[in-house]
């Protein structure tokens, strides 16, 4: 990017010696041909710059949704298996107690 700059600086003072009538005719065509071609290849980066914002922006959201359903998986997991240990405990103590009540 810099290298642009650089050139541009440099077409910049070109056309200010060329409005002081320094410069011939040929010089000036060729100048202008690549701030031309300068310009050209400054937009076509923008372009690019821009398209891969948009993939950064939709890539974004494609993760946050994705991280979203994973979480809401792992948390109905963890409410399923919350609920058999629960009952399975629940099972336990039942069995605990009536097994204590037999002893007596």
């Amino acid at each position: 990017m810099q290298h642009i700059y650089n050139e541009i600086d440099v077409l910049i003072c070109s056309r200010e010696a060329m409005e002081g009538g320094r410069w011939n005719s040929t010089a000036t065509g060729r100048t202008a041909s690549e701030l031309e071609v300068l310009q050209k290849e400054h937009e076509e980066k923008n372009m690019k710059i821009q398209e891969l914002k948009k993939q950064i922006e939709l890539t974004k959201h494609r993760l946050e949704k994705k991280k979203k359903e994973l979480t809401e998986e792992q948390m109905g997991g963890f409410n399923t298996l919350s609920k058999k240990y629960n009952s399975l405990r629940e099972e336990y103590n039942a069995m605990l107690a009536e097994k204590l009540r037999e002893s007596k």
